[in-house]
């Protein structure tokens, strides 16, 4: 696989939820929290704020965390 090449992740959405909080008084902050699974992880959420939202950021976000979580390894013992 070539450098510029991408390596493709099969993902489901699970659900995009939409959060309303106000971390300054009277100024509300939408943000979406986006539920993915992906073949051999466990769910996991991603947040991006709904003005930023759109497909393609859904999909770097996606990506990214992909990435970090297939770094870590899960340690396996007998006990």
């Amino acid at each position: 696989m070539s450098k510029q090449a991408k390596e493709e992740y099969d993902v489901t959405v699970l659900s995009r939820d939409e959060v309303t909080t106000y971390p300054k008084l009277a100024t509300p902050v939408v943000t979406v929290i986006l539920t993915y699974v992906a073949a051999g992880l466990p769910p996991h959420s991603v947040n991006v704020l709904k003005a930023e939202w759109t497909l393609q950021k859904e999909k770097e976000l996606i990506r990214k965390d992909l990435q970090e979580r297939l770094k870590k390894r899960p340690e396996t013992y007998k006990v």
